[in-house]
């Protein structure tokens, strides 16, 4: 016979058993053997002393640590604020490495003549999470500065099979988040805020990466949520908020001579909240060839949006822009089960090149125009494609 006091002890036993275990094997999930806390390295909470080279001293530890094979390091920054210069945190690294920042760092006020603030690079097993936040202080040269001389938020240039997750980017001076050259970032959970006049200073901007996902996110701007630019392929945006801002944008292309392409990307299950664009493909009227091709828009909601729906092949964000046909080819483009409101008249816009005619696929369209007066239309010029079920505006392919 097993006594009460016996068996309780059983169980208290069972149970310490099972939190190591489960402790463990969340560790080895993680594959996190080495914690670098900044503190360890000098670093000055307040956001009055500049913390950049104690940052990348600490980095330098984290990404040369050599564990057993599959496990990396964390560089862990605590809570507090932590003034940060323009920095760049080169790999490749030992082993996978997790970036969890639980505090705030925040970028010099002003012009710092940079091209990025916090740039990774070169690293495959990235992971920045955390909870924290990066802020850019982007409100002390928006009115001020050329945001041509201004540097992005944070970018990863040439990083692979890597992830930002829990994170938060504020008021960026120019662009928040620039993926260039890379291969399957996830980027899920996040928030990027600036206010809806601040200037160029766009979301997430993708160019000659492929494999990029973002999804389950918040992101509002004074430029576009999201800039796929040439190079971009197998793109997907899923669960994203949207807003304020100038929408989901493939483009600007056609603007140089190189054959530009953006292919394969899917915006799916998002909702764009009081945007000046809503899902737009924008190229310049030049002869200077390219393609948009395999691009699927699907069960998205607009509310009170300009252009909810738009191509434009007649791109001018200047004052002289170039005469004549656009030769990038816009093909295989499905908009489906898309609804909501435009304060537009036109709530799907379909302005394509003479040349190079559009070829899309409308199913399930329901835009009504905000004011309950009014009346939404659509308008197309150069475009070829099939229609099927619901067609609020009634089509014009």
């Amino acid at each position: 016979m097993i006594s009460s006091v016996n068996f309780g002890s059983d169980i208290r036993n069972f149970i310490f058993i099972f939190v190591v275990l489960l402790v463990s094997s969340q560790l080895v999930q993680g594959k996190v053997a080495k914690i670098i806390n900044l503190k360890d390295y000098g670093a000055v909470v307040g956001g009055q002393v500049d913390n950049s080279q104690v940052l990348l001293k600490a980095w330098a530890d984290a990404c040369n640590w050599k564990g057993p094979v599959g496990y990396g390091s964390q560089l862990l920054i605590p809570e507090g604020v932590y003034l940060v210069q323009p920095i760049k945190f080169a790999g490749p690294c030992n082993g996978p490495i997790n970036f969890r920042n639980r505090g705030v760092l925040r970028a010099p006020p002003g012009s710092t003549h940079a091209d990025h603030w916090i740039n990774f690079q070169y690293i495959d097993g990235l992971t920045v999470d955390g909870h924290g936040v990066f802020d850019s202080q982007g409100q002390t040269v928006w009115q001020k500065t050329d945001p041509s001389q201004l540097p992005t938020a944070i970018c990863f240039d040439f990083v692979t099979n890597s992830k930002v997750q829990h994170t938060k980017i504020i008021n960026g001076k120019t662009t928040h988040f620039a993926i260039f050259g890379c291969e399957n970032v996830t980027m899920s959970r996040f928030s990027i805020s600036a206010p809806e006049a601040s200037p160029n200073t766009d979301g997430v901007k993708i160019a000659y990466s492929k494999g990029i996902k973002l999804l389950d996110s918040n992101i509002g701007s004074g430029d576009d949520c999201v800039a796929m630019l040439t190079g971009s392929n197998n793109i997907s945006i899923v669960g994203v908020t949207c807003g304020p801002g100038h929408g989901v944008s493939i483009g600007s292309m056609g603007s140089s001579s190189n054959f530009d392409q953006v292919t394969k990307v899917t915006v799916q299950n998002c909702t764009f909240m009081n945007t000046s664009n809503g899902v737009r493909i924008k190229t310049w009227a030049t002869k200077h060839r390219g393609l948009v091709s395999g691009v699927t828009y699907q069960d998205i909601y607009m509310h009170n949006v300009d252009n909810p729906i738009i191509i434009d092949q007649n791109y001018c964000p200047e004052k002289d822009c170039p005469k004549g046909n656009s030769h990038v080819q816009i093909n295989d483009v499905k908009y489906v089960n898309i609804k909501g409101t435009s304060r537009a008249q036109y709530a799907v816009n379909l302005q394509c090149s003479a040349t190079n005619p559009c070829n899309v696929e409308l199913k399930d369209i329901r835009l009504t125009d905000s004011d309950p007066k009014a009346q939404s239309v659509a308008s197309c010029s150069n475009v070829k494609g099939t229609v099927s079920g619901i067609e609020v505006p009634k089509s014009c392919i």
